[in-house]
Parts: structure tokens; sequence; C-alpha cells
């Protein structure tokens, strides 16, 4: 062999192993963004949205689609998906979560796929570690909601639509064909998810001059988004006639605009630093690598969404919180991941990479506190673990629950083998006989009776019922304490509520 032709092989050798690592390179924030959302997943309790996980994933598909008739339509396709999973893996807490920390995983590796594509392999890289390695991300990744999900298929979604825009796509209309169905996977999980749709049409617009054909790219995303609007509208349509569902949301405020960047960057030490590297992803990122630019992707992305969530709830009924926008995270994940490859781009390799490790770093540390917070058992707005652990260190045969409130009772469902021990006296039909989450309560006069015959009763209140308890729970409670004497065993308050254990200590009398 010659030494020209050993050569043109080392070359040709040479050219393909790097294509080959960048190939494989999503599977880097994949694996990370796996490993930092599964440490702890285990660590929160379940609270008040997740016991709806468990109650409902835990039923029949006959009984859950009977729910479906008057409450929660809009998380429908999400119970529909965990119903089979929770049959195999069960309703704890690792396993329930674990939906969440794949498609948190599967979203990384999206991202650092849109990532390469719009501003090159680095931008990609670091941007899949960045979404990884964040605090809001595995928050959501460590909950058995759809959140996680939602920005899974975001993210499928605008990576199908940077692969139709592509200046060199052989046959755009199927990219397009196959982003109608992410848009209505993502709108089935989320229907506040279908604001990306809009964000998408002003990154169109602010990459039209850049499009190679774009009048063929306008009329292929439009039929797009035609068919799944045909798909998303009766299903739209079917939810809003539960909107009393989100009746607890309240008007924003200053306070909201200003709380976001927090919710979107991890927490009040992070908006600065991932700001400030957003903001330099943002410059860097205007420039087109065949398909549409970085920044007129993330942008509108980053920012529509949330605008009009909370327009809409400051002209008419309030639709907002910051849950709703977590599909926007993957945007900022974007710049930043531009921003610090921008950074690694200054000076010499050796320079640059110090600096965006050194920045990486800095960024890490001050997340670290905000990682440890989240995966505390108190972590949520419920601590519904420690009432169990006070049930089930101190419950005994025998005795009786009664839930101020059918809130109450919805929550101790995160915890259906600890508080199935207790015979719930105020229950006039199960939550599933009821077909909804909150059971049917007896009137306080009726639960007198089981209450004299009861020598031990536990009460449990929740935070909705400390605030607005109504003449309903006042009455209950004033027939627990009627129908004595009893002495307090003890009390357990936990984040969310509270549960007292009353013992009887005599018979039963008649007030004259």
């Amino acid at each position: 062999m010659s030494y020209a032709t050993s050569n043109k092989h080392a070359r040709a050798v040479d050219h393909r192993t790097p294509s080959r690592a960048v190939r494989l390179m999503p599977l880097l924030p994949a694996a990370a963004a796996l490993a930092v959302t599964l440490a702890g997943i285990g660590g929160p309790s379940f609270w008040l949205d997740e016991s709806a996980t468990v109650s409902l994933a835990g039923r029949p598909v006959a009984d859950l689609l009977r729910v479906f008739d008057h409450l929660d339509l809009v998380h429908a396709p999400y119970y529909l998906l965990m119903r089979p999973w929770a049959a195999v893996f069960g309703t704890g807490e690792p396993a329930l979560r674990l939906p969440s920390a794949l498609a948190t995983a599967a979203a990384a590796a999206g991202i650092a796929v849109v990532g390469r594509r719009c501003h090159g392999p680095l931008a990609g890289l670091l941007a899949g570690l960045a979404y990884a390695g964040g605090v809001t991300v595995s928050r959501y990744g460590q909950e058995a909601r759809s959140y996680a999900m939602v920005a899974a298929a975001a993210v499928l979604a605008s990576y199908l639509l940077v692969r139709a825009v592509q200046r060199d796509a052989r046959r755009p209309w199927l990219w397009f064909a196959a982003y109608a169905p992410a848009v209505v996977l993502l709108g089935l999980l989320n229907l506040d998810g279908v604001l990306l749709v809009p964000a998408h049409a002003v990154t169109l617009l602010a990459a039209h001059r850049g499009l190679a054909r774009p009048g063929r790219v306008w009329a292929g995303w439009s039929a797009a988004v035609a068919v799944a609007a045909a798909a998303l509208v009766p299903f739209g349509l079917a939810a809003s006639g539960q909107k009393v569902q989100i009746d607890w949301l309240r008007t924003p405020t200053w306070q909201t605009a200003e709380k976001l960047p927090e919710f979107l960057t991890g927490g009040r030490w992070l908006v600065a630093p991932v700001l400030a590297l957003a903001v330099v992803g943002a410059v860097a990122g205007r420039r087109s690598r065949g398909t549409a630019p970085l920044t007129a992707l993330a942008v509108p992305w980053l920012l529509l969404p949330p605008a009009v969530l909370v327009v809409v709830s400051l002209v008419s009924d309030p639709m907002y919180t910051e849950r709703y926008v977590f599909f926007c995270v993957p945007a900022l994940a974007l710049l930043t991941g531009a921003g610090l490859a921008r950074l690694g781009a200054l000076g010499r390799p050796a320079v640059g990479a110090a600096a965006v490790t050194a920045v990486a770093a800095a960024v890490a540390a001050a997340s670290v506190p905000q990682h440890v917070a989240i995966r505390r058992q108190d972590s949520r707005l419920d601590d519904f673990r420690a009432a169990a652990q006070a049930v089930r260190a101190h419950a005994r045969d025998g005795d009786a629950i009664v839930y101020l409130a059918g809130i109450a009772r919805w929550g101790a469902a995160a915890y259906p083998r600890v508080f199935g021990r207790l015979r719930d006296i105020g229950q006039a039909q199960s939550p599933v006989q009821a077909e909804n989450l909150k059971g049917r309560d007896l009137l306080p006069r009726q639960i007198r009776a089981p209450l004299i015959r009861s020598q031990r009763v536990w009460v449990m209140r929740t935070r909705s019922i400390v605030t607005r308890p109504g003449d309903v729970v006042w009455r209950r409670e004033q027939m627990v304490l009627a129908t004595g004497p009893w002495r307090v065993v003890g009390t357990w308050r936990f984040r969310g509520g509270m549960l007292t254990l009353l013992e009887r200590t005599g018979p039963y009398r008649t007030s004259t």
C-alpha cells in the first residue's frame, strides 16, 4: 500500500469517526437526564395532583372512562397511558414517576438533536446537558403527571419542523405529515401545549428569507396544522365544558411575572446567569445552518405561550399557572446551550473550554441546593406520606376515619394500602362508585351513629379545608366532638394538612 493510499484511507476513517460520534452525541444528554432525574425520585411525597394519578390510573378502564364524562377529560389521554403502566409496575412513587423520567431523557436527547441541526454539535450537546441538569426539569421529571411528556412532545414537534424547513430536505411533506400527529399528541397531553403552534408560525416568519421554497413550506405547515386542528378541536370543545376544574386559578399579577423567570431557570440565584447565557445564545443563534435559525425557533417558543396565557387570564377567565408552560423550558435550554457554545468559541480552544467548564460548574453549583430541596419528602404542596406514616405507626384494627371534606379523601388516595385499613364512616359512595376523586359524603347528621359505635376515630383536614372550610365541614367537625367523650391520642401536622386521633373515654351520653 502506497503512502498516498494509506493517507487517503486515514482521512476517510477520520471523517467517519466524528460523524458517528455526532450521531451518538444525543445519548449523552439522555443518559445524564435519566441519571439526574432518577436520583431521589422516590424522595418527595405524593401530593394532591399525583393522588389523582394514583386514584385514576389504578382503576379498570371501564371505570376510568366513566369519570371523563364529567371530570378530568383534559387529562384523559395521560391517565389512559398510565393505566397499563400502573397495572404492571404498581402505583408507588418511583414506579408511577418513571414515565416522566423517561420522557425527560427523551426530551434531552431531542433538544441535543435540534440544537445540533440549528447551531452545531457543541451547541446541541450543551443544550441537552443544560436541560438534563435543570432544577425545574428534575422537578417535573419526578412527578406522576403529564408535564414532562408535554415537554418531550414539544421537542418532537419542533424537531419535525426544523427537518421540514431544512434546505436540503428531500421530501419535506413527510416531515410535515409527521408534524401533524406530533401536534395532536402535544394537545392531547395538555391543551395549552398547542400554543407552540403560533410560536412556530413566528419561527417561520422570522426564517422566511432563508427558506428555500417558502411558499411550499407555508403550504405544508398550514396543511399539517389544519389536520391537527381537526383532531384537537372536538377534544378541546369537550374539555372546555369542564372549566370548573380550574376555577382555583387566580388572575396573574406583577408577582406572577416576577416568578416566571425563577420557574424557568430553576431558582432565584440561577435567573441572572442562565438568562445571560440565553441572551448570548440568542445573539449567536441568528444565523441559519440550512434550516430555521436557533433564535427564530427558541425565542418565540420561550416567550409566546406564557405571554398568551397571561394576557388571556387578564382579559378573561384565569388560565395561567407556571406548570402549564413547562413545555417552554426546552427553548431556554437551546438558548443556554448556544450561549455556552459561543463562550467556548472565544480565544484559543483551551481558553474557551476552560471558560465553558467554569461557567457550567458555577451554574451547577448554584443549582445544587435547589436540587436537594425539591427531593425532600415535604417539598411539594402536600406531604401525604407523612400522614400515611402516622397512620401506619399508630392505627389499630377497627379504627375509623372521618375526612372533613371529600378533598381529604382524594389526598389519602395517594397511599391506598395505608388509609384503606381505616373504616371511612363518612362515605356515602366511594370515588369509584361516584365516578370522581372525592367520593360522596354522608351528611353530618348521618355520621352520628357510626361515630357513637367507634372507639377510635381519625380526623383528617387538608389545606383547602383550613383556608375555606365551609358550613358543612364545620358541622361535620362539631358532630365528631359531640359524640364523645374523647381524648386526643395524638395530633400529626404535615405539610398540607393535619391528622388527629381521638379515643373514646366513656360511653356516649345524649346531652340534656
